[in-house]
Parts: structure tokens; sequence; C-alpha cells
């Protein structure tokens, strides 16, 4: 959970609204299950990215979520790195041990 908020903070973007719910998935799920926990869900962390990152860029897309999906490494390290998803090289190399993707809520009215 700290990795979690340390990247919310430093990425400076609402983790839900109102009442929505966060998911945190596991970079590990099959694209087609993570496609579907991504679509439904109205805000996200995905861990253990690694070698899973091209997969999880392929779900964001998927879902419609990569436009507002932040990838972030190293959160509140020296080395940290924040940008979105949909910015990212196609050709990016895997992440490294601490990095994560953030999906911030649908701000929906309440």
């Amino acid at each position: 959970l700290p990795a979690m908020s340390g990247a919310w903070a430093a990425a400076g973007l609402p983790v839900a609204h109102g009442d929505d719910v966060l998911c945190v998935l596991p970079g590990t799920l099959d694209a087609a299950a993570l496609t579907a926990r991504l679509r439904a869900a109205d805000a996200a962390v995905i861990m253990k990215v690694g070698s899973n990152l091209p997969k999880i860029r392929a779900a964001l897309h998927e879902a419609g979520r990569a436009a507002d999906a932040v990838y972030v490494e190293r959160a509140t390290m020296a080395e940290q790195r924040i940008l979105r998803v949909a910015e990212m090289p196609e050709d990016a190399r895997p992440a490294p041990y601490f990095s994560l993707v953030l999906v911030p809520g649908r701000r929906r009215v309440r």
C-alpha cells in the first residue's frame, strides 16, 4: 500500500472520486482477464509490471483506459520516472521492480 500511495502522490493524481472503487490488479493476469477487470474498474493500480508491461499496455488500450493511465517507476526515489502510458514508446523496455501503473477514477457525477 505505501508504494501505491507514494506513486499517486508523486504523479499528482487523485486516486478515486466519490464512491469509486479502487481495484488492485497483478500484471501477471492473462490479457483477457486484465482487460475485463480494467473495463469494470472505477480506478486501478496495476502491480507486478516488469516484463508484463507490453501486455498491460495492450490491456489498457483494449479497455479504453490507456489515455488516463500513468506509468510510475521508482516512486519517491531519486530515479523516479512518471509518464502517461499513451506517450510511452512502443519498444519500451521491461519495467524495473519498483514500477506500477495508475488508472485514476472515472470522475463521474455523485
